[in-house]
């Protein structure tokens, strides 16, 4: 099919040409028309006003503007032409075609595979994709060790807004990512993995409450805390 559209479109595109061919004669044979015409007129004026010389004013003055009167009108006509077909030749050129089969084979439209309706959010979101990879999601689990010490450092700067701004950026895929890794155990593990998850939620906001009432000495003990159960947490997995 995509051979077939190409050579289709090399059909069309010769077709285009051949009509600005056309086009472009058209508006040269009306140029020389308009071109012979004043020539004529003027030649024709020039006799005009040679037997009117022996005629009377009036009657002089009137055929001169009516000769005149039909050139003006006759060289619009023509001029108007030759404008309108060097338009339309100039319109209708080359058709550029472009083999896109390359880059469709590379991957250019995976972007409509989001709009396809006969997925369902969450694999739009790319998160039925992180359920089932679980290498990555343990992965950014234990990245989130890093995030975790940058809060601890601003407790002890007292920078308190920079430190719970940390630990909101976080929270979300860490969440997701603990939630991900409980429920892919089953029986007793699964309870106490989500019971896991839920101590180092609970420890996660005193620390961030500490950091709220800027308190140093609570921020520290609740860093502390949050530390240990998310060591104890990603024991389990």
């Amino acid at each position: 099919m995509e051979y077939r559209a190409i050579e289709e479109g090399i059909q069309f595109s010769r077709a285009r040409k051949a009509t600005s061919y056309k086009g472009a004669i058209i508006a040269a044979v009306c140029v020389v028309a308009a071109g012979a015409f004043f020539l004529s007129g003027s030649g024709n004026s020039e006799l005009a006003l040679a037997q009117t010389r022996t005629a009377g004013v009036s009657c002089r003055n009137v055929r001169t503007a009516a000769q005149m009167d039909r050139r003006a009108v006759l060289g619009g006509l023509f001029g108007t032409a030759a404008f309108g077909a060097a338009k339309s030749a100039q319109a209708l050129q080359d058709v550029q075609l472009i083999d896109d089969r390359k880059a469709k084979k590379n991957g250019f439209e995976i972007i409509y595979e989001a709009r396809d309706l006969s997925l369902d959010q969450d694999t739009r979101d790319g998160m039925t994709q992180a359920r089932t990879g679980l290498q990555e999601t343990k992965k950014r689990a234990i990245g989130a060790e890093k995030k975790l010490t940058e809060a601890g450092s601003f407790v002890d700067k007292k920078y308190w807004s920079e430190g719970r701004t940390v630990l909101r950026r976080l929270v979300g895929t860490l969440r997701f990512d603990l939630a991900a890794l409980a429920d892919s155990k089953s029986g007793a593990a699964k309870k106490e993995a989500i019971k896991a998850n839920k101590d180092f939620f609970e420890a996660l906001e005193s620390l961030d409450l500490a950091m709220y009432k800027k308190n140093v000495e609570a921020g520290q003990k609740a860093y502390q805390k949050t530390m240990a159960a998310y060591k104890a947490t990603l024991s389990l997995y």
